[in-house]
């Protein structure tokens, strides 16, 4: 990038933009110069201590800014290892933008380091290691056992679904990392969210909802079941999450996001009342096939009571009930 006047600073930004990762400032000449371009937003403070170039930074997503943090502190403080679902990030697996910070570091005793906004610590006596790059972090089991352990179920089920998913660990290797870590705060919801997880759900949402629903007492029976299509042999119709009532009647979850709507990628480029069109032809051929279809978005996550009441509504059976 181009820095008028001051060339130094101007090579700190563009080697650090090379490593993926974002400036430290050091000397006071240095330092001065970057307050000085943060008061003309021409550079944003992400972090205590660490600064990126403002149009450099706003066109990278959450998790790149997390790792380009991350690379960051690791040149800070070799002595840190990175863990939970700081790690899980470093490590390439779904999860919730929510999980950004606190950045996660293992502390060896209750008794090293204080918790703040930006960084928590993670108590782990003997934690298995490996390295993402440059940066030390649990490994990918541990990392999840932390994850399941001391997470909501719904922001512990992305990573371990796409852990599953990706083949970077199985479902017996989860069972053995769990009891490798004898001494784990959280055991019980660990072992509920390993038995629950499943690779085949295809994104981070819909693992979030899958958790939220399983929190609210309405896990799903099976994921990502086929309906054949009735208007064209060749294609089929797969639903998020389905039920089967207690009277053998069935009810689909289909989890809509704005993306699938707006987003070119998932459009395939065609115009928004094609999209439209073609789900309600899908909702259809699903209704013929005697499935009752409940559409809820990703922001009725965060209202509870408002998405039980249309669970029971579409009579989707809960746990311990009909």
């Amino acid at each position: 990038m181009h820095m008028s006047g001051h060339y130094s600073l101007g090579l700190l930004f563009d080697v650090a933009q090379q490593e993926r990762r974002c400036v430290r400032p050091r000397t006071d000449t240095d330092i001065r110069a970057v307050a000085r371009r943060v008061k003309k937003n021409e550079i944003v403070r992400v972090y205590r201590g660490l600064y990126a170039v403002r149009t450099y930074w706003d066109q990278l997503d959450q998790h790149e800014r997390t790792r380009h943090i991350v690379r960051s502190l690791a040149l800070w403080h070799p002595q840190w290892v990175f863990c939970g679902p700081t790690a899980a990030v470093m490590h390439g697996l779904e999860c919730s933008y929510r999980l950004s910070l606190p950045i996660c570091i293992v502390s060896r005793t209750r008794s090293h380091g204080r918790n703040s906004a930006g960084l928590a610590h993670y108590v782990i006596p003997h934690p298995e290691t490996s390295r993402c790059g440059s940066v030390p972090v649990t490994s990918v089991g541990r990392t999840l056992v932390d994850c399941a352990a001391k997470l909501p179920l719904r922001y512990a089920l992305g990573p371990i679904d796409s852990a599953l998913r990706l083949r970077r660990i199985t479902r017996d290797e989860l069972h053995m990392h769990l009891a490798a870590a004898p001494y784990l705060t959280g055991r019980h919801k660990a072992e509920y969210a390993f038995s629950v997880a499943d690779g085949r759900s295809e994104n981070g949402g819909e693992s979030e909802g899958r958790g939220v629903l399983a929190e609210l007492g309405f896990p799903v029976h099976d994921i990502q079941v086929e309906f054949p299509c009735l208007s064209n042999a060749y294609r089929c119709h797969r639903v998020d999450y389905w039920w089967r009532r207690a009277d053998g009647t069935v009810v689909v979850g289909e989890l809509d996001g704005v993306r699938k709507y707006v987003d070119p990628s998932m459009t395939s480029g065609r115009d928004i009342r094609n999209v439209v069109d073609d789900e309600r032809d899908r909702q259809r051929c699903l209704e013929r096939q005697g499935a009752d279809v409940l559409r809820f978005y990703y922001s009725d996550l965060n209202d509870l009571g408002a998405l039980a009441y249309k669970l029971r509504r579409y009579r989707v059976p809960e746990r311990g009930g009909a």
